[in-house]
C-alpha cells in the first residue's frame, strides 16, 4: 500500500500515462481520473490532512482533449426544414414561422446563440446583404447574408409588421415582440429534437456553427475565408474543421496546382 505521503506530482503522471499505454484511455478518460484525484486531494487539504506544498495534483495538467465535430447530415437538415415548412405552411402561427426562419437564418450564417438573440433590425442591410454581428468580445463585424436568406429574411420582416403592427427592434423575438432570450431558443431545439427523434446528433445553436463550417469546407471555402466568417479570433480551431472535414482539399490542388501550366 502506497502512502499518500510518498506520492509526487510525477507518480500522478506516470500513473496516467501507463492507462493510456497499457489499457488504451484517450484523453477523456484520463482526464476524469485525473479529477477524481484532485477532488480527493483537495478534500485532504481542506481538512488539514496534507498542506497546498503536498496537494501534488495541482502540478498535474489535463490532457487536451479532441474536440468532436458533429454536423447535421443531410436528413436532419430536409427533416427539420421539412417538418417546419409543413407546419408553417398548415397552421401560420407566429412560433412556426419565426422557428423555421431561425433555422434557415443559422444554417446560412454559423452564428452563436447569445449573436442570434441579441440581434436587431437595425443591425441588417437586407438592401446589401449584410448584417452587423456584435460577438464574444464585443466586437462588432459584418457578415454577408446571401440572396436567399435576404429573401426569407424580408419575408419575415413582412410578416412581423403585419402581426404586431409595427416592427420591433429585434429580429427574432417573443410573442410579444419583446427580445427572445438564449433559454427560449434552447427550448425550442429541445421540442424540436424530440418531435425528429434525432438519437444521433445534438441539436443546438453550435450544431448548426459547426454544420456551416463543415458545409463551407467542403464547397471549396479556404481557411481564411472561413476564419473570417465564424469571426475566430485564431485561424487553428478553424482549421480543425479543415482537418476534419477538408475532403475538397485535394479538389482544390487538382483544380489550381501550378503544374496545371506546366508542360512536362
Amino acid at each position: 500500500m502506497v502512502s499518500i505521503y510518498d506520492v509526487s506530482s510525477l507518480t500522478v503522471k506516470s500513473f496516467l500515462i501507463e492507462l493510456q499505454n497499457e489499457n488504451g484511455n484517450n484523453a477523456t478518460s484520463s482526464n476524469n481520473k485525473l479529477r477524481v484525484l484532485k477532488n480527493f486531494y483537495n478534500w485532504l487539504q481542506e481538512n488539514e490532512i496534507i498542506n497546498e506544498k503536498q496537494n501534488v495534483c495541482k502540478k498535474v495538467n489535463y490532457a487536451k482533449e479532441d474536440i468532436v465535430i458533429k454536423p447535421f447530415s443531410d436528413y436532419h437538415i430536409e427533416q427539420m426544414l421539412g417538418y417546419l415548412r409543413r407546419i408553417k405552411q398548415r397552421e401560420r402561427t407566429f412560433y412556426a414561422i419565426r422557428d423555421y426562419s431561425i433555422i434557415v437564418f443559422l444554417l446560412g450564417t454559423g452564428v452563436r446563440l447569445g449573436e442570434l438573440v441579441n440581434l436587431k433590425w437595425s443591425d441588417m442591410d437586407l438592401k446589401n446583404g449584410s448584417a452587423s454581428i456584435l460577438g464574444k468580445k464585443r466586437e462588432l463585424s459584418s457578415v454577408p447574408l446571401t440572396e436567399k436568406l435576404c429573401k426569407e429574411l424580408a419575408e419575415f420582416r413582412v410578416y412581423c409588421e403585419k402581426h404586431f403592427d409595427n416592427i420591433g427592434q429585434y429580429v427574432f423575438p417573443t410573442d410579444r415582440n419583446t427580445q427572445l432570450q438564449a433559454e427560449s431558443i434552447k427550448t425550442i431545439f429541445k421540442r424540436l429534437k424530440k418531435i425528429m427523434n434525432f438519437k444521433d446528433v445534438r441539436l443546438s445553436c453550435h450544431t448548426f456553427r459547426s454544420t456551416f463550417a463543415v458545409r463551407c469546407i467542403q464547397n471549396g471555402m479556404d481557411a481564411f475565408t472561413l476564419q473570417r466568417l465564424l469571426r475566430h479570433n485564431d485561424i487553428s480551431m478553424t482549421n480543425r474543421y479543415v482537418r476534419m472535414f477538408g475532403t475538397a482539399l485535394k479538389t482544390q490542388n487538382e483544380k489550381f496546382n501550378p503544374l496545371n501550366d506546366i508542360k512536362l
